[in-house]
Order: C-alpha cells, then sequence, then structure tokens
C-alpha cells in the first residue's frame, strides 16, 4: 500500500504542471455550471471562487498560466452568466469586463509571485545541495540521488593534490573554474555520469558502468586538457581511484567510495595517474616478485644508471651530471623507478641500493677525470638512509675505494625528506658537508619549508621544483615567486638550479630572473653513461 502511494506521488509530482492546467480549467467548468444552473440569484458573488483556480494556475505554472485562467475565467463567469433568472437580468459589459481585468491581474501578480517564490527556492536549494564557491554538487547532493536498483556503476575519486597550490599562484577563481570545466567535459564524454564534490580537493564520480579502460583514457584526458583556463595553463597534480559497483537499494551511495578513496590515496602514494581497487592483489604480487628480483638485479646489470647534465644559464655548457637510476627487467622489459623505488625503500634493500649507485656514479666520475672532464655528479638519498647509524662511514669507504674528490660529489634530499627529522639530517649532513661534499634541496617548493628555516642546514644547492616551470610563462605570479626565491637563495649564499626545463623561453626567462642552473629535455634527455661521456669531451 505504501509503495503504490510512492508511486503516485512521484507520478503527480512529474506531472505537476499538467495536473495543475487539468484541475484550473475543471474547476472553472464546474464553478460555470454551478452558477449557471444550480444559482438562482446573484450569480456574480459565486464569481470570486474563480479567484482559486487563477491564483493556483499562477503559482504553480507562472505568469502565462494565471494570465491564461484569468481570461478564461473572466469569459466564463461574464456575458455567459445573467445576474438572476428572476427575471433574466444580463451583466452590464463593464461590469464583467472589469471583473475579467481584476481576475487576470490576480493571475500575472500569482504568477509573478509563483517565480520569485521558485526562484528564492531553487537559490535556497542550491546553497544547501552546492558549494558556492564551485558550484558543484556537494555531499548533501549526493544524498538525495537514487541510482538504479541492481544497475553496476563505476565509482570515481579524484585527489587534486596541489589545488591550494593552484590557488595561491592562479587565484581561487582559476582553481573553481577549471573544477566546472571538468564536470561540463564530463557531462560532454556521457551526460548521465554525476560529479560531487565533497571536499575541496576532492571529486567524486558516478558513471553507468561501461568500458572502464576508455572511462579511464577518457577522464585522464578531460583533466589534463580543462587545465588551460583563458589562455592560462595550470599544473594540475592529480591522482584517480576506480572501483565498480552493483547498486544495492538499502547502500548508502558514499559508502561505493571507501574503496575508490582507498584508490586514489594508493596511486598518490606511488605517483601514479590512477589505480583500480581490483588490482590491488595483482599489485601487491608484482611489487613482491620485484622486490624478490631486485637485490640480483643490483649486480645482474639490468639495473644501471643514465645521465642528465646541468647546464650553466649563462654559458649554455655542462655544470654537472644527475644520477637517475633505471631498470632494464628481462621480461617486463623497461620499469619506471615510480613502480620500485617506493617499494625498495620500504625494506632495508635502499641502504644496497644507494651504496651501489654511489658506486657506478664513483665509477663515472673515474673515467671523466682520467679524460681531464671535471664535473660534479649528484645522487639522490632516501629518508631511511639517515637512520643507518653506518650510513657515513660506509658512504666514506666507497669513496677512498675510487680516490674521487668529494667537492665532485652531490647528494640531493628533498625539502619533504629533511622535515622528517630535522636534527638528525642535520648532524649527517654536517658529516658530508665537513668533508667537502656538495648539498642539495630537491623539489624545492614541494613542501612547506621556507629558505630562512632551511639556513641552518649545511646546504649548497636549492633545486626549484618543476611546478613552477610548468607555470612560469603563463602565470606572472609564478614568475614573481620564482624571481624572490632566486634572489634570496643568492643572498644565504645558495646557487639556484631549476627543473624541468623544455623549451627555449622558459630558459631565456629564467637566465633572465637571475636563475644559475638549469636541467631539462629542452638541454637533453638522459644518456647512458658511454653517450654522456663522448658528449662531455666536446666541452673538456
Amino acid at each position: 500500500m505504501i509503495k503504490k502511494y510512492s508511486k503516485l506521488v512521484d507520478w503527480m509530482k512529474r506531472y505537476h504542471k499538467i495536473l495543475t492546467a487539468v484541475f484550473s480549467v475543471v474547476f472553472i467548468l464546474i464553478n460555470y455550471l454551478i452558477m449557471r444552473y444550480l444559482v438562482m440569484y446573484d450569480r456574480t458573488a459565486w464569481s470570486h471562487l474563480m479567484y482559486i483556480p487563477i491564483i493556483f494556475a499562477g503559482v504553480i505554472l507562472g505568469p502565462w498560466g494565471g494570465l491564461i485562467m484569468g481570461i478564461l475565467a473572466g469569459i466564463v463567469a461574464g456575458p455567459f452568466i445573467p445576474i438572476s433568472d428572476q427575471p433574466l437580468i444580463r451583466q452590464f459589459w463593464a461590469d464583467w469586463i472589469f471583473r475579467m481585468t481584476i481576475m487576470i491581474l490576480a493571475g500575472l501578480l500569482a504568477g509573478a509571485f509563483g517565480n520569485l517564490y521558485q526562484r528564492t527556492r531553487q537559490q535556497v536549494f542550491d546553497l544547501r545541495l552546492r558549494h558556492s564557491d564551485s558550484l558543484l554538487l556537494n555531499i548533501n547532493a549526493l544524498e538525495q540521488m537514487t541510482l538504479e536498483k541492481k544497475k553496476s556503476y563505476t565509482f570515481v575519486s579524484i585527489i587534486i593534490a596541489n589545488g591550494d597550490s593552484i590557488c595561491e599562484v592562479a587565484g581561487y577563481h582559476a582553481y573553481y573554474e577549471y573544477l566546472r570545466l571538468v564536470e561540463k567535459e564530463l557531462l560532454s564524454y556521457d551526460k548521465d555520469i554525476k560529479l560531487i564534490q565533497p571536499k575541496p580537493n576532492h571529486l567524486w564520480v558516478i558513471k553507468p558502468t561501461g568500458d572502464l579502460m576508455k572511462d579511464i583514457d577518457q577522464m585522464l584526458h578531460i583533466l589534463h586538457q580543462s587545465a588551460t583556463i583563458s589562455d592560462q595553463r595550470l599544473f594540475v597534480d592529480y591522482s584517480l581511484g576506480f572501483t565498480q559497483k552493483k547498486h544495492v537499494q538499502d547502500t548508502k551511495l558514499a559508502n561505493y567510495f571507501i574503496h575508490s578513496d582507498i584508490a586514489a590515496k594508493e596511486a598518490r602514494m606511488k605517483n601514479l595517474t590512477h589505480m583500480i581497487y581490483n588490482d590491488f592483489d595483482t599489485l601487491r604480487l608484482l611489487s613482491y616478485e620485484l622486490l624478490t628480483e631486485f637485490q640480483e638485479a643490483l649486480y645482474d646489470g639490468s639495473l644501471y644508471l643514465n645521465y642528465q647534465p646541468k647546464f650553466d644559464l649563462k654559458t649554455k655548457k655542462p655544470s654537472g651530471l644527475e644520477a637517475l637510476i633505471r631498470w632494464n627487467h628481462p621480461t617486463r622489459k623497461m620499469i619506471r623507478p615510480d613502480q620500485f623505488i617506493s617499494d625498495v625503500e620500504q625494506t632495508n634493500m635502499i641502504h644496497e641500493m644507494t651504496q651501489q649507485v654511489f658506486r657506478w656514479s664513483l665509477d663515472c666520475q673515474k673515467k671523466l677525470n682520467e679524460k681531464g672532464v671535471f664535473l660534479p655528479i649528484s645522487i639522490n638519498i632516501s629518508t631511511r638512509n639517515f637512520y643507518d647509524e653506518a650510513f657515513f662511514s660506509k658512504m666514506m669507504t666507497i669513496l677512498k675505494e675510487y680516490d674521487v674528490k668529494p667537492k665532485y660529489v652531490e647528494l640531493e634530499i628533498t625539502e619533504t625528506v629533511l622535515m622528517e627529522n630535522p636534527e638528525m639530517s642535520k648532524a649527517i649532513l654536517e658529516l658530508f658537508a665537513n668533508e667537502g661534499f656538495k648539498i642539495a634541496i630537491d623539489d624545492f617548493g614541494k613542501g612547506y619549508s621556507s629558505l630562512a628555516y632551511l639556513a641552518q642546514f649545511p646546504i649548497n644547492i636549492i633545486k626549484i621544483d618543476r611546478i613552477f616551470t610548468r607555470q612560469i610563462l603563463i602565470n606572472p605570479t609564478t614568475q614573481h615567486i620564482v624571481k624572490a626565491t632566486i634572489d634570496l637563495a643568492k643572498q644565504l649564499g645558495y646557487e639556484v638550479l631549476i627543473e624541468g626545463i623544455e623549451d627555449k623561453e622558459t630558459a631565456d626567462l629564467l637566465e633572465r630572473l637571475g636563475c644559475q642552473s638549469a636541467q631539462g629535455y629542452y638541454f637533453m634527455k638522459p644518456k647512458s653513461e658511454g653517450e654522456i661521456i663522448t658528449y662531455l669531451l666536446q666541452y673538456k
């Protein structure tokens, strides 16, 4: 019984305008019949009942509905209705025209107030169900949504990791415009998609299940393409998590995003663009298999170093090298560093890897020195290396084996790692600095520390993160930030290097801003040891 009643209510809501029009016309006609055949005296007094359908139609159907019903009621209650039958007295024409005019005005006013009420109601509804800034649906709207029972849906979580940075650099309006453009493009892709913004830097997407791989490719494409706002290119750092579920009527929709959120966070941790929740077992197996093969790969030649030059922006000549690890797996072919480094860092093998990378880079350095080329080579240090009490002594032992001067070795450590345990980091870095090693802060600007705070560490080089490089040509604010950073770094005695240079315009601009060194594909992609030695000999 309750179910039938609910269906009736839904049907009435769907067709409420048609029902309103029918009710109003029927009411007017019934009132006409009452006045014409049942009332004997002063029929016009009953014409006041006509205002009920007129106002009702105006409120629901708007001014046009009120106008039409006012005219219809005015005509019906006008020349077709005499005042009484005893004797048959006709209405004075001016009376019924005046009455019809009042009815029309009542319909128009009711329609105007009805429209105002509907607009105000919609505004209140939007304020409750939409974010006031982005205008995207919020968590309240999700609770109001209904999905088809027993139908499968794809649930997507999107984490925009640098949302706050976009707001600070490009402005809040650019960030919110980006989100709205993403919504527009998603709806163009599939009109049945629902986009929800539960948190400022978090989006949820509900889509009827289709070709999952096609959906992934399309959503990644939309997130990337939408990053151009009014000729301004934004750098958006996003991670997506996907899961597919069959809707059960009693399940809250927010619960479906638990697994997609987990997948998005896992993708973020592994520096991946996306991850499917159902792939976790496969990925864990892959990680385990890679870890079991990693130690052997350190010594069988499948793991090796490539070197990317750093260039002096004034002379346009190489000023140093960065050692980058690569893995050419016998069956899986090239495996990206982000697919195994994070897993290796969770094991004791990170110490062995760092030492082996140090050996390889020193061997390359020795070969360069023998040919008369003296350029520093930088290697990356993990936070877990600092927890090894013998880390410094082991590195010094390896250095002595190759008879390379410490001034030709740079140790790169990320700003985030440095801040994890500042006191310990400072003590260990001072040991290396006292021996003549150069210390570089990698990815500066990604974290929250200031140059003034970093001044307590024995730092020689500041490497500004590529997030600024990607925006510097199109965003004046980014230029001011980079310029101020360069000036302050110079005052503190640091060399400034910027990563991710991919075009001449960016390189020229950074030179004008006072940056000393740069690194990126515009100058040279990473090369093998043999290729880099051959290349550097021309600058001997």
